[in-house]
């Protein structure tokens, strides 16, 4: 299933087409989730979004697609199915592929070349065009693996068919949306690659029995044939983290890169295929702006390769294990919620809503996110170091009318360092500092926070071509 956010969805409609997807699309608007341990779950519905979000297969989606050409471009696109891009060459002014072909009724491929001035390397995560031209990729290691499989659901009758369905447990996590509009739901089962419920060819039994001990509340939603399918089955991987780096244009201007071709992401928070409908987007604006073609891609390729780069590094900042994770992903949530709230002219929200909003690309959301991370260590800095002199000091003094000169020259000795000197009671500026640090960090808080703009505010906004 394809989650369409509001950028897939304005992009879609850039394209004119997303009344056809909408109509065939299942819409969610809140989320019910099991956190570890709770028997309820907790049911929120987004208010705060101005859209709302589509759920579709992927294969309805492209038919969708398919339709709006065939009806709207009768006898001027060419579909060749069940084939697959090997190698690229590029011969004068013609690019050349090398291709194979297959079908359901053979198990043969069949050899061809197909010839081509212009072509669009779209081959989502396979990248077979963007290896044959030789595309410079950042490839990040995957130190979060994790694999999946497919759970099919039948809701009953009094659950909602309008929410995303998810549960946390210590061992993996589960996530379930519409994928028709009689609750009939498409659940993941997302696990590491070690765990037993992974396993293929696995019991059909012993897989009842785990359902039942992490899942209770979708356990009995499950019956016995998809337990046997989901026991059977072997699990899928998740793709890894990757960009094109430089430039997405090759072979002059007769290869471009787009979508997964050129960025490819976990399918965690919508960013994949929407961020690919937003390219066709931008490809769609450069080529119009340019009728002859001459600078275009490069044009597409200056905005594009950016955004390429941005979201791959945000996604991966949000996919790191253990205690790795709990710093990049779980401190910044808590210091963007306390930030936020206390100051939220000055501080904007989390990544994960930022990259929700539509009048920010991924590279302003980058930007202000590495703005804010430094303004907040900053203060933070300047708070506990004027917390720590105005403490010492008050120990230091109350250690001398304790403990007398004995006390006096053991806290000296301690205090080897410039800043600890300053909290010796020979300072009688210390506590004053201390204090001053403080008060100055508050109103710089305070006066930013009346003066400063919305973040976004301050960065150019995504040029439209």
């Amino acid at each position: 299933l394809i989650g369409l956010s509001g950028r897939g969805q304005l992009a879609l409609r850039a394209l004119g087409a997303w009344d056809a997807v909408a109509d065939c699309a299942t819409r969610v608007v809140g989320r019910k989730d099991w956190s570890p341990g709770e028997a309820e779950g907790t049911e929120r519905e987004y208010v705060d979004r101005p859209y709302k979000t589509h759920v579709i297969a992927r294969d309805r989606l492209a038919g969708v697609l398919y339709r709006k050409l065939v009806d709207e471009h009768a006898g001027a696109v060419e579909f060749v199915w069940d084939t697959e891009v090997r190698d690229v060459r590029f011969v004068d002014d013609v690019v050349e592929l090398d291709c194979e072909s297959s079908s359901s009724s053979s198990v043969s491929k069949k050899k061809h070349v197909m010839r081509a001035r212009f072509v669009v390397g779209a081959d989502g995560a396979a990248r077979a065009v963007a290896a044959a031209v030789g595309a410079k990729v950042v490839r990040y290691e995957d130190d979060n693996e994790r694999v999946f499989k497919a759970v099919p659901l039948s809701l009953p009758a009094d659950w909602r068919g309008d929410l995303n369905y998810s549960a946390r447990t210590k061992r993996l996590n589960f996530d379930a949306l519409p994928a028709t509009r009689d609750n009939a739901y498409c659940g993941v089962l997302l696990m590491k690659r070690n765990d037993p419920l992974a396993a293929p060819h696995a019991s059909p039994e012993e897989t009842r029995k785990l359902l039942d001990a992490e899942l209770p509340q979708f356990s009995g939603l499950v019956d016995d044939a998809t337990v046997a399918a989901i026991a059977e089955a072997a699990p899928s991987t998740l793709p890894k983290f990757r960009y094109v780096a430089d430039s997405l244009v090759a072979g002059g201007d007769r290869v471009v890169l787009l979508g997964d071709a050129a960025h490819t992401v976990k399918p965690y928070f919508g960013l994949g295929a929407n961020t690919a409908l937003e390219d066709v987007v931008a490809l769609d604006e450069a080529l119009t702006a340019a009728p002859t073609g001459r600078g275009a891609l490069e044009t597409f390729s200056d905005q594009r390769a950016p955004e390429a780069r941005a979201v791959v590094q945000l996604g991966r900042g949000l996919d790191r294990p253990g205690l790795l994770g709990f710093a990049t992903f779980v401190v910044p949530l808590l210091l963007d919620l306390l930030f936020h709230k206390l100051a939220p002219k000055l501080f904007a929200t989390n990544t994960i809503a930022m990259m929700q909003r539509l009048d920010l690309s991924f590279v302003q959301v980058q930007r202000i996110k590495r703005r804010d991370r430094f303004v907040q260590l900053a203060l933070l800095s300047t708070l506990l170091c004027g917390a720590a002199v105005g403490a010492s000091a008050i120990l230091a003094k109350l250690m001398t009318l304790v403990g007398g000169a004995s006390s006096l020259a053991w806290w000296a000795s301690l205090s080897s360092s410039r800043v600890w000197a300053l909290a010796t009671p020979s300072s009688a500026a210390a506590p004053a500092l201390g204090v001053t640090g403080i008060a100055a960090a508050a109103y710089f808080v305070w006066w930013l926070n009346r003066n400063r703009p919305d973040p976004a505010d301050l960065l150019p906004k995504p040029r439209r071509r």
